[in-house]
């Protein structure tokens, strides 16, 4: 499984160059681009895999309900979405015989609360094809500028899961352990893990930007007991990335 981080990224773009870069009468700014990711081969992995790693936002200008121009500070709302490829263990593995996970895809909102130097987030979202449950994580960022081009964030995270999404990753049914050898384990849902998030965005000019991101994640309570972590596992988790975008104007309504 090779989770990739969320994609919604509209909160790490400077005022000023949105401001900049969008026409009179445009509605929002549009972020599309993308770049690689270096993250866990599965949740819990000790292996590392390069996955592609999405760059998508949107920035109201203007309210869609009240048709006045927003603020670069006070809630927001944007979707969030995440792809966690197939899980399956080889002949050679310790955790041979357990069930394959097919590809999933997560997809969900994020609410959010932005001042000049913080952001405080709420992200919710739900599974699709290999897991049905729910995840969900909420994180505060310090905000700091000490280049005009130049935005720094970073800040604790908390990460949660439903019953459906830890049976489905870290889960062995009393029938598999009986064929496998594996310990029988039935995790109950709630918390995944706590960790650290950092984000850094350089602005190329107003449309194109830089982003790099780094994330750690320690597992704990039912995902870190799992038989599936210990035998071929980490409780720490982390995940870098680097990629561009670029960023547009729309007059929508």
């Amino acid at each position: 499984m090779r989770p990739l981080l969320p994609a919604v990224t509209a909160a790490a773009l400077l005022a000023a160059p949105l401001t900049a870069l969008a026409a009179p009468g445009d509605d929002l700014v549009v972020t599309l681009g993308g770049g690689g990711l270096v993250a866990p081969d599965w949740d819990g992995s000790s292996k590392y895999v390069l996955s592609p790693m999405p760059i998508v936002g949107v920035k109201f200008l203007r309210s869609p309900f009240t048709g006045q121009p927003t603020s670069d500070t006070g809630f927001g709302l944007a979707p969030s979405f995440r792809f966690l490829s197939k899980r399956s263990f080889g002949a050679g593995s310790a955790l041979a015989g357990l069930p394959d996970v097919a590809d999933a895809f997560e997809a969900g909102l994020t609410v959010d609360y932005t001042d000049t130097n913080f952001r405080a987030f709420a992200t919710v979202r739900q599974g699709m094809g290999g897991h049905h449950g729910q995840v969900a994580e909420i994180g505060i960022d310090g905000i700091v500028h000490p280049l005009p081009q130049l935005t720094l964030e970073a800040g604790p995270r908390l990460s949660f899961a439903s019953t459906d999404y830890m049976k489905t990753y870290w889960g062995v049914s009393p029938a598999t352990s009986l064929a496998t050898g594996v310990p029988a384990y039935e995790p109950g849902g709630g918390y995944r893990g706590a960790g650290l998030g950092a984000k850094a965005t350089w602005e190329i000019d107003p449309h194109w930007f830089v982003q790099a991101k780094a994330e750690w994640t320690h597992l704990a309570d039912a995902a870190a007991r799992s038989p599936v972590v210990k035998a071929e596992g980490r409780r720490d988790q982390f995940t870098v990335g680097l990629g561009v975008a670029w960023k547009f104007g729309i007059d929508a309504w």
